[in-house]
């Protein structure tokens, strides 16, 4: 079953947040409360009502989990710290080097500014949830996690799972007891319309299918991805990560064919692209072309292919 549309429960005492685009996910025992990803900055203000409207008083709110250090899933962390007092903010280590750049939290503002005006033009947000200039350029990770740890929220026990390839700082999270798995972007960028995928390994190809392949595994009952839709069901989340595997290394092998049959690599990267940049106009098309550059990059070293820059 594909769940989308929040504010939405998902289980009892765990719901999806924020927008399809930019989903988060709390999870709730008794007193005590986590959230699991740090959002564009605009779900900030968006949070803050939904969780009045449920009645979950923001001092519950004890911990934010970030998934990974990319722009859209960390720039609500500053709303965040005001709004959840002496909320501790848990990430990976690499994460936490990457969060104390100030270099790449200026970028981070500049895409997140964009990624505002996209979901103004989508009806997602409204001008009242227009994120506040950052006073710093630096987002502060309070707890550093690693593979084997646990974020506990109250009886609950989701383990830390460290699932390279989107990201060196990717991580996921699984409790056993729910059945829940909350992936982010491990398995890449899922569009539930014509049930598609983006691949994004932008970190390396083989650790991207072997943390999919780990994840598929576990059998988990409810799928949580960081873009569109919530998986829910045993059945239906091991087809997806079955899906999932097939619609990757197909685009792989396509980059690999489409190169030894003598495409340029640029021109390639920049048709990829704009095929997923016509699918999901989120940014503009020479965002998508850098990534689909670093797409093309990874599958050809992956398979050892040299080619003359």
């Amino acid at each position: 079953m594909l769940i989308q549309n929040p504010p939405v429960a998902i289980l009892e005492n765990f719901w999806m947040l924020g927008t399809n685009e930019y989903p988060l996910f709390l999870a709730k025992d008794g007193p005590e409360a986590a959230l699991f990803e740090g959002g564009v900055g605009a779900v900030g203000k968006l949070l803050e009502q939904q969780l009045a409207d449920l009645g979950v008083a923001n001092e519950a709110v004890k911990q934010v989990v970030v998934t990974h250090a990319h722009p859209d899933h960390v720039m609500a962390i500053p709303r965040f710290r005001a709004m959840f007092p002496g909320v501790c903010v848990a990430a990976s280590s690499v994460a936490a080097q990457t969060l104390a750049t100030e270099k790449a939290i200026a970028a981070f503002c500049d895409i997140d500014q964009a990624l505002t005006g996209f979901l103004l033009q989508a009806g997602s947000i409204h001008e009242e949830h227009r994120p506040e200039p950052l006073e710093e350029k630096k987002i502060a990770v309070d707890r550093v996690l690693k593979e084997g740890d646990a974020v506990t929220v109250g009886s609950l026990s989701f383990q830390v799972l460290e699932t390279p390839g989107h990201s060196d700082c990717s991580l996921s999270f699984h409790e056993p007891s729910l059945g829940v798995l909350i992936v982010s972007d491990a398995t890449g960028f899922y569009m539930p319309g014509d049930h598609s995928w983006w691949p994004c390994y932008f970190g390396d190809y083989g650790k991207y299918l072997g943390s999919i392949r780990r994840l598929a595994e576990l059998g988990a009952e409810v799928l949580c991805l960081s873009h569109n839709a919530v998986i829910r069901g045993r059945d239906a989340v091991a087809a997806y990560f079955r899906d999932c595997l097939a619609a990757t290394a197909a685009y792989h092998q396509q980059i690999c064919e489409r190169v030894r049959a003598g495409a340029a690599v640029r021109q390639l990267a920049e048709e990829l692209g704009n095929e997923i940049h016509a699918k999901a106009p989120i940014l503009p098309p020479v965002f998508f072309q850098k990534n689909c550059g670093l797409l093309v990059k990874h599958s050809l070293r992956h398979e050892n292919i040299v080619v003359d820059k």
